[in-house]
């Protein structure tokens, strides 16, 4: 990935992941990173999928432009 992550960045996906513990909970954390992404012109999804491996998370949500929220869940 190049880089350092920061500590504050894998405490942050630890904790979303805590908190997702239903599929309702995945969609709205899915809407919620979604719309932040769209936000910033030169995010690589890539790279940025590639951090709940880093942090040692579980986070199902896979972040591309051609993302459907609705079919993400906490068994895809």
């Amino acid at each position: 990935m190049g880089g350092i992550v920061a500590p504050g960045c894998c405490s942050g996906l630890k904790a979303l992941d805590d908190a997702i513990k239903t599929n309702e909970d995945v969609w709205t954390a899915c809407y919620c990173i979604k719309d932040g992404a769209v936000k910033i012109p030169s995010l690589n999804n890539d790279r940025l999928n590639e951090l709940p491996g880093i942090c040692g998370t579980t986070n199902p949500i896979k972040l591309s432009p051609s993302l459907d929220c609705s079919k993400v869940s906490l068994t895809s």
